[in-house]
């Protein structure tokens, strides 16, 4: 497996693929389990959390569903999902329906003195995607918004209905 390290440098892939990261005041154990187990207190609604390799969960926006598996899980340092199964609907927005299959998200986490860095890429997310531009969206708001805020203040904004 590549990482989001190896692949971040890649300057072709930092282009190509959704990168985001925050810096947060929590420990690195405590924001990594948030993506571990804390996905519905800032994304939305899972069926499972996870805690190794092989583990699976979907998460829920209305009639969307996207179902990862675990593919990378080294604890308080790495965890990377591929997604298995993509049903994306969208009102507006055709032929989005499995763009995310087989896409990897990475994450990673580093103390950086009195901060905990969370780095995230969502590898085969690309601005040729239909989706993207709605996808970047709210990407952005759950990873500088909610997840932030859920770390640094114990209550996110993650989608339910």
């Amino acid at each position: 497996m590549y990482g989001y390290s190896a692949l971040i440098k890649n300057t072709k892939n930092k282009k190509m693929n959704y990168t985001q990261s925050i810096k947060t005041k929590t420990t690195q154990r405590t924001s990594f389990l948030s993506i571990a187990t804390g996905i519905d207190k800032w994304w939305g609604k899972v069926d499972n959390p996870v805690s190794k390799v092989n583990d699976e969960f979907s998460i829920f926006f209305g009639n969307t569903e996207w179902r990862f598996k675990i593919i990378e899980f080294l604890e308080y340092e790495k965890i990377t999902w591929k997604c298995i199964k993509a049903n994306h609907i969208h009102q507006g927005l055709q032929n989005i329906k499995e763009e995310w299959f087989n896409s990897e998200l990475f994450w990673e986490f580093k103390t950086l003195k009195e901060f905990t860095e969370i780095s995230f890429l969502h590898s085969g997310l690309n601005p040729e995607l239909n989706c993207y531009d709605v996808c970047e969206s709210a990407w952005s708001f759950f990873i500088t918004k909610s997840l932030k805020d859920y770390l640094d203040k114990g209550v996110g904004n993650p989608y339910f209905e």
